[in-house]
């Protein structure tokens, strides 16, 4: 069963220990559409990749993650061992295994290809999002994941594994790709078929939009909860 699914179980089992008899509904996160349908034109984009150093025939690798160890941000790091074409990974977020993770990047001789960002406010991502060609989160566990959604919606080919909620909406070669957990060699074969595989790319973009558009949209968000509480009252 799906994430949202055993959370829906587990709440009715709780509801009937406790004497409890309602109806129960899941309502997921969602994402701001519009904050994410990236227009930035080319040279705008090409100016902050000089900005971050990254190079005019390098692809970028992004993630938006805390840096704690259920996000598995040396899995990402190990991977770029095995990537053989020029490639930045752009990491975003802060946290307690960000001194690990640095020293990690330095062990391998990672160092010029791995970029620590810290802390970048969510209404900066947008601009982020737009100079990278695939999001990348190696999970060992996972509530929804907002942020593949939020990359999906900005039309980024997404990695993850099938950890907690990530199922809910990563299908494998349709909306995404998964990867092994912590496994970073599988990892780097999947960033370099979703770099190298156009048709396969450019079909999980599409219908990671479309799926983000039709499940996860703010907008249809708000008329399930409108409606909840319609019935309530």
């Amino acid at each position: 069963a799906d994430y949202l699914t055993a959370i829906s179980r587990d709440l009715k089992k709780r509801a009937i220990e406790s004497g409890t008899n309602c109806p129960i509904e899941i309502v997921p996160n969602g994402v701001d559409l519009n904050k994410f349908q990236i227009t930035n034109h080319k040279l705008q984009i090409t100016n902050f990749k000089q900005e971050l150093g990254i190079k005019k025939d390098e692809k970028v690798i992004i993630t938006a993650s805390r840096l704690v160890k259920k996000n598995a941000m040396d899995d990402l790091i190990k991977a770029g061992q095995y990537l053989n074409s020029p490639f930045k990974i752009l990491i975003l977020g802060s946290g307690p295994d960000e001194g690990k993770l640095k020293k990690l990047t330095e062990d391998l001789n990672l160092k010029e290809k791995v970029i620590f960002l810290g802390y970048v406010p969510n209404k900066d991502l947008p601009k982020y999002f737009a100079v990278a060609n695939v999001f990348v989160r190696p999970s060992l566990s996972e509530g929804l994941g907002n942020s593949f959604l939020e990359a999906m919606a900005a039309g980024l080919p997404v990695i993850g594994t099938s950890v907690g909620g990530i199922p809910d909406f990563l299908v494998d070669k349709e909306t995404g790709l998964f990867c092994q957990v912590n496994n970073s060699k599988d990892l780097a074969e999947k960033i370099k078929e979703i770099l190298t595989d156009d048709q396969l790319r450019e079909k999980i973009i599409a219908n990671g939009q479309k799926l983000v558009q039709e499940k996860y949209n703010w907008d249809g968000i708000a008329k399930q909860m409108d409606n909840i509480f319609q019935r309530i009252i």
